[in-house]
């Protein structure tokens, strides 16, 4: 359990690494749908911390919701704000290559829905990828930081 866990129950940072590791098993299992699917939770999960750890509001963060291009829009104007905790590890323009759109093009939670095989292996792996390499950079970072 990380130190962001919302009254609520949530605790983002931890269910980012519980989906990429989902993620990433369910790829080496041959099931691009499965892992593509995660990989959109934990990026989700991960802009969700981003937010929390730079939001003063108590509010939870899931009435966010799941759409990836305003979380990052959010995320990315709470870091730049002067009282910025989170900038120095969003290394990408947009914070993600993983946009919101109908699947394959993106991701979206509805997703679970569509049927085996939507989502093309190599699109998996990248999608897994970006979850992946957005967990290490901010999430990772800020534990070492000692902000979760």
């Amino acid at each position: 359990m990380s130190s962001r866990r919302q009254t609520t129950g949530e605790d983002y940072p931890d269910a980012a690494l519980k989906h990429c590791d989902d993620a990433r098993h369910l790829l080496s299992a041959n099931r691009p749908d499965g892992a593509a699917y995660l990989a959109g939770y934990a990026v989700e999960c991960t802009l969700k911390t981003v937010i929390q750890v730079e939001s003063s509001n108590s509010d939870p963060v899931r009435t966010w919701k799941h759409h990836l291009n305003n979380l990052s829009t959010e995320a990315m104007r709470l870091a730049a704000l002067p009282s910025n905790k989170t900038a120095r590890y969003l290394t990408h323009p947009s914070i993600t290559t993983l946009p919101y759109s109908n699947p394959p093009s993106g991701w979206k939670e509805s997703l679970r829905y569509y049927s085996s095989g939507t989502i093309p292996n190599p699109t998996a792996e990248q999608w897994v990828g970006e979850a992946e390499r957005l967990y290490l950079e901010v999430i990772g970072e800020l534990q070492k930081d000692g902000e979760l």
